[in-house]
């Protein structure tokens, strides 16, 4: 096995000011290839680390080769460089071959923390496989609000209890797998109504009601050794004193998280260029603030000119003392020890494609995924409608659309319908959306056959309510099927059969199928509560 890297305390004092303020930086680009931007970023500016959205893949053979390419540009005599990526499961899973599991509240839903384990084994020997060696994930937010616009899914429920063990579990599978976890968004982005891409929220609860439910999560996860945390671009007075966002306050850095929870592992920030910042102080001052506040990592997901202007910003603050050097050399210490406890400079030979490695990670990763949505599907309710009568259904679907800008967008307009003929039923199939409704599937008399409305996030979308509603009232006891947002039921909470996905990967639809046909029996349940519904 080729020899470890020095230890960071013997290289940081032999660092330019420069290269260690570019270590301190995470950058994103635009392409499956390198562009002229980035590859200067990293062989000019010393770069720490890049981070991959779908923008960046292909196929796996390219991101293979893509991680090794830019690991090709650092300069013999600089650290190496770490790739990150945000591959949580369900909408925010950034590889696009089907490989992602369900989301992390079909795992809350299953409320089996050795099956959050072999979870993030398998997407940590997944992402190794392809030269990554950061996940942004697990996310450890208590989702107690049903209005959350961001987090929702993302998170493993509203039980602060639970969503520690299972969130602390999937990052330990995670490192496991020899990829670094980064718990977020600390301290808490569960209780809130605003997304962070678009404003600043505000989480005005007291510090006690703070440590019994949004802090317990990182707090376990900490004392559980995960290796890194990224902070949230929302304000929490009770901490910071003040309405500052929390990656820019001191006290919620320097003071909560390394001083009083111990945590000397990395604290990456959310994006800088997201609104709550760059409408406030700005991208580059934030960047600033964020380093004097105790950040580490500081991630410019999109914008070259904004990439450049922060990184000279950070040194002109450190050359003239705003920012102590010392407080530069022990985010490069904190760095460059992740980097060779991960053997990050290893991840990608020259002549070694990754292939085998990669097809092996991968059917673990879909055979993982399918136990998920087989055993997180819930049914909340069944007024003697399940399973399906007989096999012809009239199935209702909406155009999904884009939710937060964390998710990725995704087009699967009929494909309940699909999974629905996968599992041996005829269909008549119609996809309303802002085009209208288009058919598809046998000529079916829907008033004699059963009725399945599969919704994406009701409560934002009224047309979707106004049919599951006006079903109901014609006397076709619609089955619903929300595949999005399990809050859904609140929304026509007079519906007697309704059953839960929390997401529409593949694999929950493919789930959801086999409940309705009565081929599997449902035992998931709810890890959130349903505002007037009952489990």
């Amino acid at each position: 096995m080729t020899d470890l890297p020095p230890k960071p305390e013997s290289v940081v004092p032999s660092l330019s000011l420069p290269t260690k303020v570019g270590q301190l930086f995470v950058a994103g680009f635009d392409g499956t290839a390198p562009t002229t931007e980035i590859e200067t970023l990293v062989a000019e500016r010393s770069l720490g680390g890049v981070i991959y959205f779908s923008r960046n893949t292909e196929s796996p053979a390219q991101l293979r080769a893509l991680s090794r390419t830019l690991r090709g540009f650092v300069p013999d005599d600089a650290p190496p460089l770490s790739v990150a990526i945000d591959q949580e499961g369900g909408r925010v899973a950034r590889l696009p071959w089907g490989t992602e599991l369900p989301s992390a509240m079909a795992l809350g839903a299953t409320d089996d923390p050795e099956l959050a384990a072999r979870a993030g084994g398998a997407v940590g020997r997944e992402l190794r496989s392809l030269g990554i060696d950061v996940n942004l994930a697990p996310v450890l937010d208590v989702n107690n609000n049903p209005d959350n616009p961001v987090i929702g899914i993302r998170s493993f429920g509203e039980r602060p209890g639970r969503v520690a063990e299972l969130g602390t579990a999937f990052a330990d599978g995670l490192q496991s797998a020899g990829v670094v976890a980064c718990g977020k968004h600390f301290p808490g982005h569960g209780d809130t109504a605003v997304d962070s891409h678009l404003d600043l929220p505000i989480v005005a609860h007291d510090r006690d009601r703070l440590d019994r439910v949004e802090l317990r999560p990182f707090r376990r996860a900490i004392d559980d050794g995960i290796d890194a945390i990224m902070t949230t671009h929302v304000a929490f007075p009770a901490v910071a004193g003040d309405e500052r966002p929390a990656t820019l306050s001191r006290q919620v850095v320097d003071g909560l998280l390394r001083e009083e929870f111990g945590f000397d592992g990395l604290v990456f920030t959310d994006c800088m260029e997201m609104d709550a910042i760059a409408e406030g102080v700005g991208t580059v001052e934030g960047c600033v603030q964020a380093v004097e506040a105790g950040c580490d990592r500081i991630c410019v997901s999109h914008t070259p000119a904004k990439q450049h202007a922060a990184i000279d910003a950070v040194i002109s603050a450190v050359e003239s003392g705003r920012i102590p050097e010392p407080r530069i050399d022990a985010a490069v210490r904190r760095i460059l020890r992740a980097k060779r406890a991960y053997r990050t400079e290893h991840l990608t030979g020259e002549d070694d494609d990754g292939g085998d490695e990669w097809e092996a990670a991968a059917a673990d990763c879909r055979s993982i995924a399918r136990t998920v949505a087989e055993r997180g599907v819930t049914l909340v309710r069944n007024a003697d409608h399940l399973p399906l009568p007989d096999r012809r259904v009239s199935v209702y679907e909406f155009e999904t659309g884009d939710g937060s800008p964390a998710e990725e967008p995704r087009d699967d307009r009929g494909a309940f319908a699909a999974a629905l003929s996968a599992a041996g039923v005829s269909v008549d199939a119609t996809v309303l959306g802002d085009a209208g409704p288009s058919k598809t599937g046998i000529e079916t008399d829907t008033a004699n056959v059963p009725t399945v409305v599969r919704t994406s996030d009701a409560a934002g979308n009224p047309e979707q309510v106004g049919l599951v509603r006006d079903l109901d009232m014609a006397g076709s006891n619609p089955v619903v099927v929300a595949t999005r947002n399990p809050y859904d039921l609140a929304a026509f909470p007079d519906i007697g059969t309704y059953l839960t996905t929390y997401d529409d990967t593949e694999a929950s639809l493919a789930a959801a199928a086999d409940v309705l046909v009565g081929t599997r029996e449902p035992t998931g349940r709810l890890p959130i509560t349903i505002p007037t519904a009952e489990e």
